[in-house]
């Protein structure tokens, strides 16, 4: 009962907390490197394609590995077509995490963020699928 309270106060936590806090260092560095590259293509506006090419530039975060342990070119992932917004992306990250029973937001929930968004053809993997490799990554179980 103590377990299943503290996990939902985590995922308060999470859901409703101050962005800012909960990212990891990774994730505000992909976060960045999106902004440079909306801004790189003259783009008004950040969007999900402009996340997936930060992430791809981030040689060794999660999001990566777990990409390339499902068979997904990391060069293709830098010129799909995603292009929902930023905001709605970074919601879906936060559901993410808390659904994981994370404290913070990283990569690996930026890069769930944009296929809950963008649906499967964003990469060509499911949600399901990705979620069960992140965690096979996070626990090591993935080289």
């Amino acid at each position: 009962m103590l377990r299943k309270l503290l996990r939902e106060r985590r995922k308060r936590a999470v859901l409703r907390g101050p962005l800012e806090p909960l990212l990891t260092a990774l994730a505000r560095r992909a976060l960045d490197l999106a902004e440079r590259e909306a801004g790189a293509r003259g783009d008004d506006r950040v969007t999900a394609e402009h996340l997936l090419a930060g992430l791809a530039r981030l040689d060794e975060c999660v999001a990566v590995r777990t990409l390339g342990s499902l068979g997904v070119e990391i060069g293709g992932a830098r010129t799909r077509e995603a292009g929902g917004e930023l905001g709605r992306v970074i919601e879906r990250a936060r559901c993410e995490a808390a659904e994981l029973g994370h404290r913070y937001i990283g990569t690996e929930h930026l890069l769930l963020g944009v296929i809950r968004e963008e649906g499967a053809e964003a990469l060509g993997v499911s949600l399901h699928r990705a979620r069960d490799q992140v965690v096979k990554v996070l626990h090591g179980r993935v080289v």
